[in-house]
């Protein structure tokens, strides 16, 4: 048995542990503390598939995995929507470590995102705003002020909800192009 089958058959006990716990005689303090705990795991829990899903990438192919592309691979294993597999698949191309082309560990294309929700401060909500915000930059942001675009975002995201997350990446996105966009030849 690998170090990952130990650890996973570790962590299916522990959470068939939490499932045989009866909660009749808990207080509202520890069964806050239990729903606490189990957000933040739920939370950190991604990240070890947006990992896996990425090596799965580098190991082998849809075609043999028995499907014409990843969508359908997640879509007909998990019993998803196409559309829950193209969030995942989306989500682990941007917060997994990736690979260079000759096979160097590269950090992810987020990797204030990534952090954040490895460490379980971020909901699935939030990485959703933050990667819609990044992908809203205009074409001229350089490399460096968009991430500091994406860790002013995160580090609002660790403390707000993702309404107030979204408005507050709004206004950093005006503050960042006040103009707007370049009109068109419509617009003229």
């Amino acid at each position: 048995m690998s170090e990952v089958q130990r650890v996973v058959a570790g962590l299916r006990a522990a959470v068939d542990a939490v499932l045989s716990c009866s909660l009749d005689r808990s207080t509202a303090a520890e069964v806050v503390e239990l729903l606490d705990e189990l957000e933040n795991a739920g939370c950190r829990l991604p990240a070890a598939q947006h990992r896996a899903l990425a090596r799965l990438q580098v190991e082998t192919s849809a075609v043999q995995m028995g499907a014409k592309n990843w969508k359908d691979v997640l879509a007909i294993r998990y019993r998803i929507s196409g559309s829950e597999a193209n969030r995942r698949l989306s989500e682990a191309a941007l917060l997994a470590p990736r690979q260079s082309m000759a096979g160097e560990p590269l950090p992810p294309v987020l990797p204030a995102t990534a952090a954040a929700q490895a460490q379980g401060r971020i909901t699935p909500e939030h990485v959703d705003v933050i990667r819609k915000a990044v992908d809203d930059l205009p074409g001229f942001v350089d490399a460096t002020t968009r991430e500091q675009f994406e860790a002013e975002v995160v580090r609002i995201a660790t403390g707000a909800g993702p309404k107030a997350t979204r408005d507050a990446a709004e206004l950093e996105l005006f503050l960042l192009d006040q103009d707007g966009p370049e009109p068109d030849d419509a617009d003229r």
